[in-house]
């Protein structure tokens, strides 16, 4: 069996101070990249600079300047348009790849054609102060594949998560997924890599392979904060999951109380009654928190299947 290819995809806006690191560690992986594309968004910074000095150097390199800046959800998707690899990995410009990342989960997913990504454990640094933290799942001690059932009970009831970072995706399972949904915004990849790995289930690989640069003003932070936009972004998530094509994923979706990862989700749900039969135990735990934390009322599991229940019959 021949090995599938990669493309590694990435945007890049005003990004100079931390690219020439993400690609450096990108072109000296041990397995070979397709083909590295870059799109920057009509940065002002010296971005096109160090980004032409790698292109230069290597021909796998190829580099897309917009005239205009589009953001960073527009860009994604028109690199996932570009992309010719078997699979393909969404770099960041400010993160940074380990060694022998892309020979071990390419690899796997040779063994294991059926899966839909590779992950692994991620690992996150601090862009001010350089502090490095791990974060294990600690859910297996061996590379392996998690069948969609697996998965949704792993979520569920470990804390386990699909890190974006570290995952390489199967290129027609992301179109089949919708790609990248610009009214997602910031949850984008987030909602496409669970709908791949609810579909064909993932391979996961139990090590850090991939660092996040954590800095205060990313887009995904800054967007998360602004509560009236994140509102909407949710709205529409649950409005798609509710919709017919994503119909043989929803009921995963629920099982798996995936949904109460996001803060002040409930109000969501609370405000449309079409939205009720996305209520979890889960769910009603962090809406009585959420309503009785000023007056610090007890919240017990009594309370919590009672208020569930009456809202489920309500309905």
């Amino acid at each position: 069996m021949s090995m599938p290819t990669l493309s590694v995809i990435m945007p890049n806006y005003n990004h100079g101070k931390f690219i020439g690191e993400a690609l450096e560690a990108i072109l000296s992986q041990s397995f070979r990249p397709l083909e590295v594309i870059v799109i920057d968004d009509a940065s002002s910074d010296n971005s096109v600079e160090i980004i032409n000095k790698f292109a230069k150097q290597d021909p796998i390199m190829r580099l897309i300047r917009n005239e205009k800046n589009i953001g960073a959800v527009h860009n994604a998707i028109k690199l996932l348009e570009l992309a010719r690899g078997d699979y393909v990995y969404g770099a960041s410009a400010d993160d940074k790849i380990l060694p022998g990342y892309f020979e071990k989960s390419m690899h796997l997913l040779q063994q294991y054609p059926k899966a839909g990504l590779c992950c692994s454990d991620p690992i996150f640094f601090n862009g001010e102060t350089g502090v490095i933290s791990e974060n294990r799942f600690n859910v297996t001690d061996k590379p392996c594949y998690f069948s969609p059932h697996i998965l949704e009970g792993l979520i569920k009831k470990t804390p386990f998560w699909i890190a974006g970072n570290t995952s390489i995706v199967k290129r027609e399972a992301f179109f089949e997924a919708g790609g990248y949904i610009p009214e997602l915004k910031w949850h984008c990849d987030w909602f496409a890599l669970l709908v791949i790995a609810f579909r064909y289930g993932i391979c996961y690989i139990p090590e850090p392979l991939a660092a996040v640069r954590v800095l205060p003003n990313s887009y995904s932070a800054s967007g998360t904060r602004q509560w009236k936009d994140q509102r909407e972004v949710l709205n529409h998530m649950l409005s798609l999951l509710k919709s017919p094509a994503y119909n043989d994923v929803l009921p995963m979706f629920k099982r798996s109380e995936v949904l109460s990862t996001f803060d002040l989700i409930h109000r969501v749900i609370f405000s449309n009654p079409k939205y009720l039969a996305f209520l979890s135990i889960r769910l009603v735990r962090k809406a009585l928190w959420d309503e009785t934390l000023c007056k610090l009322s007890p919240i017990t599991p009594t309370s919590v299947k009672r208020l569930y229940r009456s809202i489920r019959e309500r309905k």
